[in-house]
C-alpha cells in the first residue's frame, strides 16, 4: 500500500513503513504547522514522544515559575517562547528522526513524488 503521491516542491522527506509499504510525508510547510498548532500537530503526526516532552517541560515550567512568584511571571511567557521557537525551527528534523526510530526507512524524493505540471 503506497500513499501519494507526493507534491516534490511541497514535501520535504518521505519514510515508507516497511511492514506494509506505507508511506507518510514531512511538509516543507511543518514549521508552519507546529507554529500554528503547537503540541496538536505533534499528536496528528503521531510523534508522542515530542508532544509529550513539551507538555512535561510546560508542566515544569509552570510549576517552577509559581514558585518563584513575580520573577515567573517574568520567566514563564519566555521559557513558553524558547520551546515554541525551538520546536517550529527543528520540527523537519525532528519528525525524521521520530520516522527513523520507529523503523521507517527514508525513500528517494525523486522516486517518491510527481513534479507538478506548472
Amino acid at each position: 500500500m503506497i500513499s501519494g503521491p507526493f507534491i516534490r516542491e511541497k514535501t520535504w522527506a518521505v519514510f515508507e513503513n516497511p511492514a506494509n509499504g506505507y508511506r507518510e510525508a514531512i511538509p516543507r510547510r511543518a514549521w508552519l504547522w507546529m507554529l500554528l498548532f503547537g503540541v496538536f500537530y505533534l499528536m496528528i503526526r503521531q510523534s508522542w514522544k515530542q508532544a509529550g516532552a513539551i507538555l512535561a517541560i510546560a508542566f515544569v515550567a509552570t510549576f517552577i515559575c509559581v514558585y518563584l512568584g513575580v520573577f515567573g511571571a517574568i520567566l514563564w511567557p519566555l521559557i513558553m517562547i524558547s520551546i515554541w521557537i525551538f520546536y517550529t525551527t527543528n520540527i523537519r528534523t525532528l519528525l525524521a528522526q521520530d520516522y527513523l526510530r520507529r523503523g521507517w526507512s527514508e525513500v528517494d524524493l525523486e522516486e517518491a513524488t510527481i513534479e507538478l505540471p506548472y
